[in-house]
């Protein structure tokens, strides 16, 4: 720098170091590039549609077991599609989502059968949310909400590969749904069919699946 005017020799240095800074981003940005993938949420692996494919990138290839050895396989119900509020599944059978509780090895996405038409089927009276069959109810100050038919669809699918395992049709149930959300309106869909539900669900459940 012999001969370079005092600022010349300050705009020099200043560029040199802007120029490291600059590549050490660059260098930083490849490395966050080649960083892998965090895996999608687990609430996005049941399909928008029925009989599409589960999304196989989800936090349970890392979470789940296998769907292997001996029943029963610790399952999870997916019930975003459906429009209920809970399903009842024998205690045994249900996946948790920590501590002690089993790890899921199945997934069944719920769905509601958007083909069948919606004809009421009978009329049920609340008492508030709550419908009591085995208790009196005052028909006059009762809130009365029609039931409408429906029939559900669901995929049982491996929760570490997403591999489909079977595909069930469930009836909806003819009794009126032990409760209501506060936004349901004068009218709610047939619950699945809990019974016909276990029975469709036990031989995939309780079977033993060979390594």
């Amino acid at each position: 720098m012999v001969g370079m005017r005092r600022s010349d020799r300050w705009a020099f240095i200043l560029g040199g170091v802007g120029l490291v800074v600059i590549l050490g981003g660059v260098q930083v940005v490849a490395w966050l590039d080649d960083s892998p993938a965090l895996p999608a949420p687990e609430s996005e692996f049941c399909p928008d549609r029925p009989n599409s494919a589960a999304r196989s990138g989800t936090g349970y290839r890392e979470t789940a077991e296998p769907y292997r050895g001996d029943g029963p396989h610790p399952v999870r119900l997916d019930l975003r599609h459906a429009e209920v509020g809970q399903v009842d599944i024998p205690d045994r059978w249900e996946a948790g989502s920590g501590g002690a509780q089993p790890k899921p090895r199945l997934i069944a996405c719920v769905y509601r059968d958007d083909t069948i038409p919606p004809q009421e089927i009978r009329t049920c009276l609340y008492s508030s949310y709550v419908h009591a069959p085995d208790l009196p109810v005052d028909a006059r100050k009762a809130r009365k909400v029609q039931l409408l038919k429906a029939g559900y669809l669901i995929g049982l699918y491996e929760a570490k590969t997403a591999e489909p395992v079977i595909r069930i049709q469930v009836p909806g149930d003819a009794q009126c749904p032990g409760r209501i959300r506060a936004d349901s309106g004068d009218a709610v869909f047939q619950e699945p069919d809990t019974r016909k539900l276990h029975a469709a669900l036990r031989p995939y459940i309780e079977r033993s699946v060979g390594a």
